[in-house]
């Protein structure tokens, strides 16, 4: 079954998950968000309207590296095909 993007229902292509830490205190507590799945314009729009700056930056620096390699991986499945 083809998981679909939580904003527009095309087939998701990412998920998306937060993992929350507790900072400056001895036996860290960390807790991660269930998983939001997103289409790749959906996402794409989403980091944009993110507010801070620095996890705007940090989330488009992780989407952007993982959007490549997903480009990547589908020219070198084409090329084996070929």
């Amino acid at each position: 079954m083809q998981k679909l993007c939580s904003n527009c229902s095309q087939p998701a292509q990412f998920s998306l998950v937060a993992i929350i830490s507790t900072v400056g205190v001895s036996s860290r507590l960390q807790k991660s968000s269930p998983a939001v799945l997103f289409c790749n314009s959906c996402l794409q729009k989403s980091c944009d309207r993110l507010r801070s700056s620095a996890m705007r930056k940090a989330v488009n620096s992780a989407y952007t590296t993982l959007n490549s390699r997903l480009k990547e991986r589908a020219r070198t499945e084409n090329d084996v095909r070929a």
